[in-house]
């Protein structure tokens, strides 16, 4: 088979050729280290401006190309993270802090090679009267889009497009998950016209990404921690399951299944999210959850997606704490098809490289089919 078949055909809960592999994505210095050369410079703080905006398409392209140099059969061609306009500039409140264009603070680290939430810009009903997302039909994110999917397109790679379905971001252009809740009880008038309002922004991005030609669309936001989910389920149901499920319906009326990622403890709410009818869920983290027994619970429903520890085996592991752990997903979950092989969260910063190519030539060695319990 080729990348494409194999990975639509564990999609179709079948058994392909191999495990498929893919990831959910590969921060720049990934991309980076795999094509040696330096195609991030512009990316990790999202500096704006047109020469941004260009380095942000030239970007996306190039970790289409890192997956396919590391032989994964899908790669995250789009992210409503990343799509701007041309005139977009961040607004800087100090040297390592500004506001992007969701209206959420991020902090710069360069020790952690990373970008991260730190606070929001909705702190009362009068900054949300005037809170506007990111307006997905803007025709400039349209061009980003088509350019991307030109150069992308045709190619022996399924492409996804990471997209929020309205919780995610809410919570962080409202200031932090803390801020949010007490919305939730205290003024739930609130805490909705926010969601909504990002929702139907998030619905939007899904839409012109399906229009676009892309084949996967992954649902991103978080709802668990290893303990348990972040809001009661109560709530989950009332405020933020009906977005999935419109991102769901989206991607059905396209042709485009969804997948759908969450860390942490998700068993309380995950019959909840496996009745909106997606496709697959990533990761399953271990420590929070068991592959072996979502596997056996949901496998007749779902694809899975997982869960190659990255929080310890692929940044310090060994190359046989790697294969370990590769043959560890492949036993709990391979069995009978319905299983594509990825990292517990993403290919972060962090993780060594030779660690990515060790976990796929462990993959291709110990995960053709048919696979028994080894």
């Amino acid at each position: 088979m080729n990348h494409r078949e194999r990975f639509f055909k564990a999609l179709e809960l079948k058994e392909p050729d191999y495990v498929p592999i893919t990831d959910l994505a590969l921060d720049p210095p990934i991309v980076d280290a795999v094509l040696g050369r330096k195609v991030s410079s512009a990316v990790l703080t999202m500096a704006g401006g047109s020469d941004s905006w260009y380095s942000s398409i030239n970007y996306r392209i190039s970790l289409v190309e890192a997956c396919k140099k590391l032989d994964f059969d899908a790669a995250s061609a789009l992210s409503d993270y990343s799509l701007t306009t041309k005139d977009y500039s961040p607004k800087y409140i100090d040297s390592k802090r500004y506001i992007d264009h969701w209206g959420r603070i991020m902090q710069t680290s360069e020790e952690a090679k990373s970008t991260y939430f730190v606070g929001g810009t909705v702190n009362s009903p009068e900054d949300l009267e005037v809170y506007e997302p990111p307006n997905p039909f803007h025709p400039d994110i349209i061009e980003m889009i088509d350019t991307i999917m030109k150069n992308v397109r045709g190619q022996d790679i399924v492409t996804m497009g990471q997209v929020h379905s309205g919780w995610h971001m809410a919570f962080q252009v409202r200031g932090g998950i803390d801020k949010i809740s007490i919305d939730f009880y205290r003024n739930p008038t609130f805490a909705r016209k926010l969601i909504d309002k990002i929702a139907k922004a998030c619905q939007g991005f899904a839409k012109v990404m399906a229009e676009a030609g892309i084949d996967i669309l992954f649902v991103t936001d978080d709802y668990a921690d290893t303990k348990g989910p972040m809001m009661n389920p109560r709530l989950f149901k009332e405020y933020e399951l009906e977005n999935l499920r419109a991102i769901v319906n989206i991607g059905r009326k396209y042709g485009v299944p969804v997948l759908k990622h969450s860390d942490g403890n998700l068993y309380p709410i995950l019959d909840d999210i496996v009745n909106t009818g997606i496709a697959g869920l990533h990761p399953i983290e271990p420590g929070a959850m068991d592959l072996k027994d979502v596997k056996e619970r949901y496998g007749h429903k779902i694809c899975l997606a997982g869960n190659v520890d990255c929080r310890y085996v692929l940044p310090f592991g060994s190359e046989e704490d790697v294969r370990r752990d590769v043959r560890r997903c492949i036993d709990a979950a391979a069995k009978g098809g319905g299983f594509i092989l990825a990292s517990s969260n993403s290919l972060h910063a962090n993780v060594k490289v030779e660690n990515i190519f060790i976990m796929v030539d462990e993959a291709r060695k110990y995960g053709k089919y048919p696979i028994g319990c080894k």
